[in-house]
């Protein structure tokens, strides 16, 4: 008896040492204590933070701001930058450079903002020379600049929606433009547009997808005038792309009334095609896939309210989305038109559809139109059947929604069949493992997703693609799955170890960064894996310092921060902004606590 009274003593005390290491892992910031598995060896891209165009700027311009000769700071720097412009002998070198300077605003690592706008400005001044030059810049030099604001656009979607910050302009010649946000890239070449002499087809339906891609709540408005604009000049007559990209619009839009509106658009397309007089106009399969698309996107919204009415909601948008490829299928059957005929992105989207509603019934439809589909490719043998990356993942993302017992096992069958066929899982897919994972009943899951962090890690290695370098995400639902152990007091000790490891990985990264969700959730796990006490009180508020350090305090760190610590360290942690019970209003703590969230 004696003998395993000292053994449990011993046991503790060897907690509590770990502990303690954990409060110096959190104070300390050069401490590699658990991390030296994960660390990265990548540079940090390096920007000039003097730029004169602020790329993620939140300031909005109106509509008159957006003109066109905006494109530089002052004649001085039109001048600087007139002498150092390259000369053409011809119209052709001219719009193939042109074309090679757009191309290079669709890279997430180039100033996009800049470089379209060089684009611009060297168009403008060819038209200005054109006399000295020999040549007139023609229709497809004008296309050449309204692409590179579209892909300006998207870019600009792109780093915000991945919190990525894009480089700055730098070098002597440093244009300012008075565009920062995807709104005011899309009105920009929307006035381009409406300022040219008799646009083409062409013309107007990049400015609408450049308007469909910035997924800006006033897109669908501007989109639909740019179609009636159309439809009143003799001169351009809308085409099947057209109406493609409007139902894009309006499906990549938070719009309550989106599905009515891609559904009508669809029904006049319809009725468009039996016009004798318009030959321009008829849907196909990338018509039926922007519309599926819709559905998904609805599903989201309703499945992210979380409650039984939006859930059943997204089950109606997966019995339409079903029903629409049914009759796909039937209308690819009896015309045997191969514009009918569904492809790997029509299952997918369907997939997409039923992956929202979280249900084990429509799990299991996801993985049969995977089925499907993969019988389709060994029939026709077409790659347009052939399941990608993007396919896979969809069913492993739905497998991750799922509450069964068999989703873990579930997704790693089905990543392991991904990499047979030869697709690479990317981060989303990975990350998706991990949501998995975090809600499985395993004990031993912070393990797993540890194994799943390092196999990411050896992928990055390997190939140096940033498609499968973890996310703040994929780390934050990492800690989310150690927060969720239920095993034994070890392996909750072991969880703890493995939630900081990854703390320290995020903080060491030279790409990403903490948030407020990582910081919020490593408290969270704290009040699941350690006893209550000092030790316990100490972690909690080394953490919640580093937060209010990093302007990363939400509301729920606070909250998740009053369910670990007594109410005398409550205090302590808020600087005395508390009351007798520990309770704290947040509008009252201070501004720098809270000046980066979102």
């Amino acid at each position: 008896m004696e003998a395993h009274q000292q053994k449990r003593v011993g046991v503790l005390r060897n907690r509590h040492v770990i502990l303690g290491m954990l409060v110096l892992l959190v104070c300390s910031s050069e401490t590699e204590a658990f991390v030296s598995p994960f660390s990265f060896s990548t540079t940090t891209k390096t920007c000039n933070s003097a730029a004169v165009i602020p790329q993620t700027h939140l300031q909005k311009n109106t509509f008159n701001q957006v003109v066109l000769r905006s494109t530089t700071s002052s004649s001085s720097s039109s001048s600087s930058s007139l002498a150092s412009s390259p000369s053409f002998n011809s119209l052709k070198e001219f719009n193939t450079h042109l074309e090679k300077m757009g191309e290079k605003c669709s890279s997430i690592t180039e100033p996009v903002i800049a470089r379209a706008a060089e684009v611009q400005e060297l168009w403008e001044k060819a038209k200005e020379n054109s006399s000295e030059n020999g040549f007139e810049p023609d229709v497809n030099s004008f296309q050449s600049v309204l692409s590179a604001w579209g892909h300006c656009t998207q870019m600009l979607v792109k780093s915000r929606r991945n919190r990525q910050t894009l480089p700055s302009q730098t070098g002597a010649n440093k244009l300012r433009v008075e565009v920062y946000t995807p709104l005011d890239a899309a009105k920009r070449a929307t006035t381009l547009l409406l300022a040219y002499p008799d646009p083409d087809l062409d013309a107007y339906n990049t400015v609408v997808d450049a308007w469909s891609k910035s997924r800006v709540p006033e897109a669908p408005e501007a989109a639909e005038r740019l179609l009636k604009r159309m439809m009143d000049d003799k001169t351009v007559e809308p085409n099947t792309n057209t109406y493609n990209l409007l139902i894009d619009t309006w499906a990549n839009s938070n719009k309550p009334n989106s599905l009515e509106k891609v559904n009508q658009i669809y029904r006049h397309m319809e009725g468009l095609s039996k016009d004798e007089t318009k030959k321009n106009v008829a849907p196909t399969i990338r018509t039926i896939n922007a519309i599926l698309h819709a559905y998904a996107r609805k599903s989201a919204q309703y499945t992210s309210q979380n409650d039984q009415a939006g859930f059943d909601e997204a089950a109606k948008c997966a019995a339409a989305s079903l029903n629409l490829l049914e009759e796909t299928k039937k209308r690819y059957k009896e015309t045997g038109d191969t514009n009918w005929q569904p492809d790997m992105a029509t299952y997918t989207s369907v997939m997409d559809v039923h992956s929202r509603c979280a249900t084990y019934r429509t799990t299991k439809m996801a993985g049969e139109l995977l089925n499907e589909l993969k019988e389709l490719y060994a029939k026709t043998g077409n790659y347009r059947h052939k399941p990608n990356f993007r396919t896979y993942t969809t069913l492993v993302t739905a497998w991750s929604r799922t509450k069964s017992d068999e989703s873990p096992q579930r997704v790693e069958s089905i990543m392991k069949e991904m990499k047979r066929s030869g697709e690479k899982p990317n981060a989303r897919t990975y990350t998706a493992a991990v949501q998995c994972w975090a809600r499985a009943r395993d004990p031993l899951k912070a393990k797993r997703v540890l194994k799943i962090l390092m196999e990411m890690r050896e992928e990055y290695k390997k190939t140096g693609s940033d498609h499968i370098r973890p996310t703040t995400m994929t780390y934050n639902n990492a800690i989310d799955a150690c927060a969720r152990c239920q095993g034994t007091a070890d392996q909750k000790t072991e969880s703890v170890k493995i939630a900081f490891a990854i703390l320290k990985t995020i903080e060491m990264d030279e790409e990403i960064k903490p948030d407020g969700v990582t910081y919020s959730t490593l408290i969270r796990a704290l009040n699941f894996l350690m006893p209550s006490g000092d030790e316990r009180n100490n972690v909690a508020k080394a953490v919640f310092e580093k937060a209010k350090k990093a302007g990363l305090i939400e509301l729920l760190t606070v909250k998740n921060l009053r369910m670990v610590l007594d109410t005398e360290s409550m205090g302590i942690a808020l600087e005395g902004k508390v009351d007798g019970n520990g309770d704290f209003n947040f509008a009252n703590l201070p501004g720098a606590w809270k000046k980066n969230t979102n």
